[in-house]
């Protein structure tokens, strides 16, 4: 393995592999697989070929699952649609959480918080305790006339809760004064590779959609799981190993990454982790950073 990894990054944070969902009953594990194909869903409606990406579908997913135990039965049955709730889905699941957070090992390098902001006349009397005693969800009284105070203290969460990687969400003029709830929902990642890349590096060209650029490649000599699916190179990266968590890189050998992105399903993606096997060889990646950004909004209603 000694050719560069992708044309485009693009990273999602699935909820886990439908394989590493052991432990779990039969209701949390089927949640879990429809969950991951939510996130491959979203991902194939948000990718752009033109631009780096990072994102969490999880994360929305999660959120907005807290108002389908409250919504009415026509809306509850759109959210059932679109967030890929299986049909059982008819109560809260807090094991999912914990679940989550314990994949990330003893030191909690993955992690899950939610928060809520309401405004106190206008809470269903049913959603509160759902929050607190079966989501274990923070919840806070926020008068939303009072833009700046409301829009410092969701700052301050946001900025805490992803160990400062996002210090400012909004802004005092992002809310409106007949606003009545904020969901909050972050995850954050923070783990070590269990094949640490030797801290040198060397400048050598990479491919980018614009072209060839020569960039900082990271190098080792590692036995790693890797393989060939079709017009599909692949390599998965464990991180460290009291984690249950991996980094899958996929590279298209002759199309384009859209291509794959277009088939990318929960059946193919279950056969790319199958198309893996231990093999010895030189790994070589781009040292890269990635800030992005993207409206869930549309990209739901782009699913329909």
């Amino acid at each position: 393995w000694t050719r560069s990894v992708m044309l485009t990054f693009a990273f999602i944070l699935l909820l886990l592999g439908t394989s590493q969902a052991r432990g779990m009953s039969v209701e949390s594990y089927d949640f879990v697989k429809q969950s991951t194909n939510f996130s491959l869903n979203f991902y194939r409606h948000s990718f752009s070929p033109d631009e780096n990406a990072i994102q969490s579908p999880v994360s929305i997913q999660a959120t907005l699952s807290l108002l389908y135990h409250v919504a009415s039965n026509s809306t509850a049955g759109e959210m059932q649609a679109i967030l890929g709730l299986p049909a059982a889905y008819k109560k809260p699941i807090p094991s999912l959480v914990e679940f989550l957070n314990s994949t990330g090992g003893s030191d909690s390098v993955l992690r899950m918080v939610s928060k809520v902001y309401h405004s106190p006349e206008d809470l269903n009397p049913k959603f509160l305790p759902l929050l607190q005693d079966s989501y274990k969800v923070e919840v806070e009284e926020a008068d939303f006339k009072q833009k700046r105070k409301v829009a410092d203290s969701v700052n301050r969460w946001v900025n805490s809760s992803t160990n400062g990687l996002i210090p400012d969400l909004i802004t005092a003029s992002d809310l409106k004064d007949n606003d009545r709830l904020i969901l909050l929902n972050a995850i954050t990642l923070d783990a070590k590779w269990e094949h640490p890349f030797p801290k040198s590096s060397a400048r050598k060209p990479f491919h980018f959609v614009d072209g060839d650029h020569d960039v900082d490649i990271m190098s080792m000599d590692e036995e790693v799981l890797c393989g060939n699916l079709g017009d599909l190179n692949l390599l998965e990266l464990p991180y460290e190993s009291e984690t249950d968590l991996s980094m899958l890189f996929v590279m298209p050998k002759n199309g384009s990454l859209h291509d794959f992105v277009d088939q990318l399903t929960l059946e193919f993606y279950e056969r790319l982790n199958g198309a893996l096997k231990l093999e010895y060889g030189t790994v070589e990646i781009p040292k890269f950073s990635i800030n992005s950004k993207v409206k869930a909004k549309d990209v739901l209603q782009s699913m329909g």
